[in-house]
């Protein structure tokens, strides 16, 4: 039997979205700053920004391949405002893959002695010298091949021994190709559904 306009349009409306899915299936990232007066990096200020195509990246990793070591750069720097942002977190000279826990006594990232966790959070093109702080890792995921899938923190810092600090949390995600597949399959079971009438 054949498909009614109705239902052909539905089926364009199904596989319209697909196509549309498809092409917005870029990663996401979140960050919120809370910078308290007299932090150098966030110089005291307040932020909430939501950035589009971040790159991430693994830095490190041990010797069974697990990542260690992750690098997100998001933003950009022109046009005004300024949302550019580096966000190391590091567990490689813990000798441990990147995963959920409170990471204490944290160096900077790049410096991290061992034993110590590395955090390095830049902002607007200001960066620290030496830092101290800690983090919380909510969700680590990877793909077989050790890509980011999703990440999530909170993290304090301190910038140059000061006192004053830098809170924030920051969360990566990859959307999944689950929605694209579930209107393939409701397309496909329409059109048996018509033909089996």
């Amino acid at each position: 039997m054949r498909l009614s306009v109705a239902a052909w349009c539905l089926v364009g409306v199904l596989l319209a979205g697909v196509f549309f899915a498809g092409q917005a299936a870029a990663a996401t990232a979140h960050l919120t700053l809370q910078s308290q007066p007299g932090d150098f990096i966030g110089q005291g200020g307040n932020y909430d920004i939501t950035y589009d195509n971040p790159d991430a990246q693994v830095r490190s990793s041990l010797a069974t391949g697990e990542p260690a070591e992750l690098l997100f750069v998001v933003g950009q720097v022109t046009p005004e405002p300024n949302t550019f942002a580096l966000l190391f977190f590091g567990t490689n000279q813990l000798g441990i893959p990147m995963q959920p826990g409170t990471y204490t006594n944290a160096e900077r990232a790049d410096f991290a002695s061992p034993g110590h966790p590395g955090l390095d959070v830049s902002f607007q093109n200001r960066g620290s010298n030496t830092l101290t702080g800690s983090f919380t890792v909510t969700d680590a995921t990877f793909s077989a091949n050790h890509t980011i899938l999703s990440f999530s923190a909170s993290f304090e810092q301190h910038s140059e021994g000061a006192t004053p600090a830098l809170f924030g949390t920051f969360t990566y995600a990859v959307p999944e190709p689950g929605s694209s597949l579930v209107l393939v399959a409701a397309a496909a079971g329409l059109l048996r559904r018509r033909r089996a009438a």
